[in-house]
């Protein structure tokens, strides 16, 4: 016992180091998102409003959940609004906890028939998953949502396996509005996480379900009241938390707007809806969400930067080039000084017009028609590939594509650096899929095996459907993974593997009538 808390302490002592490592020699990132989270955050604390603008009149937003702004405020609060890298360190405290949470979700989840020793070794192994894991590390970094998400998602994780192995219903109903209330928190944080309290809540209804079928008949009234009492006492904790949020946009805004808008836009704002629906008809990989959609009405589109699948056939192609050189070329109003022989530039250098994105629009629905196959199957696995398998690298100084491999910088190293992040992806997938199959075949295990689908595949599928398949949504999924991968590097140890020829060599003993 004394060596595996030294152990623990020790790998406590790494997470923390490597973390605050990456706070204190990283250089600030430049992400447009932090720039507007610190924003409001400011605008909370100096202005008592919670908007996103920069001068007055600070019109009030809705175009992010008040989870992330509102712990930025508490920290500036604290420290002084500019203090980013107390916001760092803080949230180096957070990923260290998550690292625990990790370990002990995968305490929950190992099978249990294992003796204690092996369960607390996979513990162990998690703690040192995480704690070394650059994936999820390197968000302690930056100004956005993903180190509080993560730990959320594995709190909300291990909440709803402690709810499902109780067995006192009183318990269990404070624990299901526990989980309710940390996925709401969750989905505060990033609206998507949603889907994550929403897979908890499909695990609920399908173990009761299964307990009521292998009831007897005098339990089964018991057993459906149970569920039913567990299913409310989740959506009363997930209400609980978003109705403060949606009380105040009904008030402001007039509008029922439980989370933010999936576009990011006002109520009375312009959102690019058709142009995006012809973006979701071909955007498959992350290398163009900047160029072709961070970069709207912001800067030119240039259609060099298209690749050959964004169009069916040279007129479509053309068309959409004649529509880009609308949007990089409006027609700019005269300005009053032009008058008087100033030749002052009074318009816009890009606009999206209401006219440009429906043509778009029309685009996307022929498309669709064209080949529905590729838009509703074919698309969306290969965002999910690249969602999944990219290497992310994200905010780190080597951050790139992997391929074309002539492309790499040797300047940060990339031709080191990508290829063992793309192969770490690989490891822990690898890993989690044999802890799958050794929870698999336990019969203890297997339902979390169903609690982690259903964590996963909801959001991975949403994710999947959208026009911009950015791999930092998917760091929570690394961090559910490693729970699951260290149940196969316990059971795949060296006492594990002499366990297994153990009972090989007994059950050959045994069908052979014990003669060798």
């Amino acid at each position: 016992m004394k060596r595996r808390v030294g152990i623990a302490i020790l790998l406590t002592l790494v997470a923390l180091s490597f973390r605050l490592w990456l706070a204190f020699s990283l250089p600030p990132d430049d992400d447009d998102d932090g720039r507007f989270y610190s924003r409001i955050a400011l605008n909370l604390l100096e202005h008592r409003g919670y908007s996103g603008e920069e001068e007055e009149p600070f019109v009030p937003t809705y175009v992010r959940v008040p989870g992330y702004p509102l712990v930025l405020a508490g920290i500036y609060a604290a420290m002084g609004t500019d203090s980013q890298l107390a916001v760092r360190v803080v949230q180096v405290v957070v990923d260290c906890l998550s690292c625990w949470l990790i370990a002990l979700l995968a305490l929950a989840w190992a099978p249990r028939e294992w003796e204690l020793a092996k369960r607390r070794r996979a513990m162990l192994i998690a703690l040192a998953l995480a704690a070394s894991c650059p994936f999820t590390a390197i968000y302690v970094t930056t100004i956005l949502t993903e180190a509080w998400a993560t730990a959320l998602t594995i709190a909300l994780a291990l909440i709803a396996t402690l709810a499902l192995r109780n067995k006192a219903p009183n318990k269990t109903a404070w624990l299901w509005f526990a989980a309710g209330v940390v996925g709401g928190a969750a989905t505060m944080f990033r609206p998507d996480c949603a889907l994550f309290a929403a897979g908890t809540g499909l695990m609920l209804v399908g173990a009761g379900v299964l307990r009521f079928v292998s009831s007897k008949s005098e339990y089964r009234p018991r057993a459906f009241l149970t569920t039913t009492v567990s299913c409310v006492a989740l959506l009363f904790g997930f209400a609980a938390v978003l109705v403060p949020w949606t009380i105040r946009n009904a008030r402001v805004f007039g509008v029922f707007q439980p989370v933010a808008p999936p576009h990011a836009n006002q109520p009375d704002e312009f959102a690019p809806l058709g142009y995006i629906a012809w973006l979701r008809t071909w955007v498959d990989d992350e290398r163009y969400v900047s160029p072709v959609e961070d970069a709207l009405d912001l800067y030119p589109i240039d259609l060099e930067k298209f690749p050959g699948s964004a169009f069916d056939s040279a007129e479509e192609r053309e068309h959409v080039a004649a529509l880009l050189d609308q949007y990089n070329n409006p027609v700019k109003p005269v300005a009053a000084s032009d008058e008087e022989g100033d030749s002052s530039d009074a318009g816009p250098t890009v606009k999206m017009t209401p006219e440009i994105d429906a043509a778009f629009g029309e685009i996307a629905r022929e498309r669709i028609a064209r080949n529905p196959v590729r838009y509703y199957f074919m698309l969306p696995l290969k965002r999910a590939a690249s969602l999944w398998f990219d290497t992310h690298s994200q905010y780190y100084p080597f951050d790139g594509e992997l391929f074309p491999v002539s492309d790499l910088d040797a300047e940060t190293n990339q031709e080191y650096w990508l290829p063992f992040f793309a192969s770490l992806t690989w490891l822990y997938t690898i890993i989690a899929a044999g802890g799958a199959w050794l929870m698999y075949e336990s019969q203890s295990a297997l339902r979390w095996i169903a609690l982690l689908v259903l964590l996963i595949v909801p959001r991975l599928a949403f994710l999947s459907f959208q026009e911009h398949p950015e791999a930092r949504y998917t760091v929570e999924f690394f961090a559910l993974i490693l729970a699951v991968g260290s149940v196969a590097l316990a059971g795949l140890s060296l006492n594990g593997i002499g366990e297994v020829l153990r009972r090989k060599r007994s059950q050959e003993l045994t069908s052979s009538g014990g003669v060798e």
